[in-house]
């Protein structure tokens, strides 16, 4: 009877055995898969996902203090005279300055860039002819076409 006995307990500890052998090589492996995913993403921080709320709510005002760049748009039209019957505004405020054929707006991360075209009688093409090297948003050769309304450009992204 002790024979049938010590049968049974060795097999309840090679069960045991494999089963600890198996959580083992889980968790030898989900350490390994946490490891490679933490050094991808120190390489490159786009793989991130996005925070929605972010997204909707914009950057907190704490980190917008200690980010300071700011980035260049040059906005040009067919005609250099359609250029005049446009109003531009940077965060709601009217502001820009003509350079012969183009319109050059200097903008921050975040900024809400709009194109007020109600003072024209025809619709005016524009094409955003040059940005500078830290602007991910709007992006160079963007066209749009504004008409006898204001259209919105869309929100600066820099880099």
């Amino acid at each position: 009877m002790s024979s049938r006995l010590d049968k049974k307990k060795y097999l309840y500890l090679i069960l045991w055995d494999k089963l600890g052998a198996g959580i083992k090589k889980v968790l030898l492996f989900a350490l390994l898969f946490t490891i490679i995913v933490q050094s991808i993403i120190v390489f490159d921080v786009d793989l991130l996902p996005q925070n929605t709320t972010m997204e909707l709510e914009g950057k907190a005002v704490i980190e917008s203090y200690h980010y300071e760049s700011s980035g260049i748009i040059k906005i040009s039209a067919e005609n250099k005279n359609d250029l005049m019957l446009l109003k531009i505004f940077v965060n709601g405020e009217q502001s820009h300055s003509t350079k012969n054929d183009s319109i050059q707006l200097n903008v921050r991360n975040n900024d809400i860039i709009e194109i007020d075209g109600t003072d024209s009688e025809k619709y005016i093409n524009i094409i955003i002819k040059e940005t500078s090297e830290n602007l991910i948003l709007p992006r160079k050769g963007t066209k749009y076409r504004i008409g006898d309304n204001i259209v919105a450009l869309g929100r600066v992204k820099l880099k």
